[in-house]
Parts: structure tokens; C-alpha cells; sequence
């Protein structure tokens, strides 16, 4: 489960350094402010194929859910492939949505955040689909491992740098990393609160 990530201050030079190492052209405004928590529905920096190469560019979070109001934020690796509304979008359209962090909730409510042992850029693994004219997309999870499990069972599939254009064109490799082990992450207890939304499904 991943129902908030969010933006230090170091994110514009983090993404610039990125897109210029890879190649990737950014698309207007990447909507990756510094400081800033992103909640579903918000817009944010993705990263997808677009024509010929890799562009970087705003979209929405959250797939409409065609049984309920709610917004489906979350995919579970094991089980997208085999559900109707993500198979297509999976298998033609991955992205990586770059992050600072991401936020979790244990059982008694109290905020955690998680972030990479270098304090580097987080690529999260995801797909992403028109809904009349609007790109949106949704993060892949997988199980969590074990610097993660204490406060939640879910965690993001996470990409390495090197490993976005294999994620993004490679199909032969899907399998291996919607199916393998996350890397380490460090947890601290967040002081501040943000309120848990209802109708957010994962």
C-alpha cells in the first residue's frame, strides 16, 4: 500500500540530474515542488514513453474505478496482469513516478516515512492510462520486506536508476522485477499527521 509519497527540498536538482543522465525530456511542469506530500487525484512527475524516447511530465494519481467513486491508487504486482482494467496498461504502458519518500500508517496510526539509505531519488514502479484525455496512473506493490513490514505488509516496486528504460521497454523482464526482493529502506516516525481519506481502494 503506497497512499501518500511526498518531495524534499533537494527534488528539481535530484529530477534535473536524472533526466539529463538518462536522456529523458521533460514536458512542461513536472509538478514536483519541493516540500510538497502528494495525495491521490493530485498531479506529479511521471515518467513514460512518449513517440520515439522517454519524456517526463505530469499526471494524474489514481485510475477511476468503474464499481465505485473511489480512486484505484495502488496495483498489486502479483495480481495486475489478470485483472481486465490494468492487463493493457501493464504490459504496453509502465512508468516510474521519481520520489523523494513515501509515507505508511502502522495498526495505532502513527505516520511513518521511508526513504532510500543514500537518501537518493526513489523510482517507483507503475502504469498508467487515458481517461477521456487525462493520463493517470497507479503504483505498483509488492510485499513488503523486512525494514518495512513492522509498519505495513505492502511496499512500492521500486526501480534502479539504470533499470528505467528495461522497466519502461523490456518485457521479458517484467516478471523479474514485479517478482523480486525490495531493497532496504530507512523507516523514522513522522511527527506530523496527515488525515487517512476514505474511498481510496489498493
Amino acid at each position: 500500500m503506497c497512499c501518500r509519497y511526498y518531495y524534499e527540498d533537494e527534488i528539481r536538482e535530484r529530477m534535473q540530474d536524472l533526466l539529463d543522465s538518462q536522456g529523458i525530456k521533460a514536458a512542461g511542469d513536472l509538478n514536483a515542488g519541493p516540500g510538497r506530500d502528494v495525495r491521490p487525484s493530485d498531479a506529479s512527475a511521471v515518467i513514460f514513453r512518449s513517440g520515439g524516447g522517454l519524456t517526463a511530465g505530469g499526471m494524474r494519481w489514481g485510475f477511476s474505478n468503474p464499481y465505485d467513486r473511489g480512486l484505484i491508487i495502488n496495483a498489486r504486482s502479483e495480481t495486475a496482469r489478470e485483472k481486465n482494467l490494468f492487463r493493457d496498461s501493464v504490459m504496453k504502458r509502465r512508468c516510474i513516478i521519481p520520489a523523494s519518500g513515501f509515507y505508511e500508517w502502522d495498526a495505532y496510526k502513527a505516520r511513518f516515512r521511508f526513504t532510500l539509505p543514500d537518501g537518493g531519488l526513489m523510482l517507483m514502479a507503475g502504469f498508467w492510462h487515458e481517461e477521456q484525455g487525462t493520463p493517470r496512473y497507479t503504483i505498483l506493490t509488492t510485499d513488503a520486506n523486512g525494514s518495512v513490514r513492522p509498519v505495513h505488509d505492502r511496499m512500492p516496486v521500486m526501480i534502479g536508476r539504470e533499470e528505467i528504460r528495461p522497466w519502461i521497454y523490456d518485457d521479458s523482464r517484467l516478471e523479474e522485477f514485479m517478482g523480486r526482493i525490495q531493497p532496504e529502506l530507512v523507516c523514522e516516525q513522522d511527527s506530523g499527521q496527515i488525515r487517512m481519506d476514505l474511498g481510496i481502494l489498493t
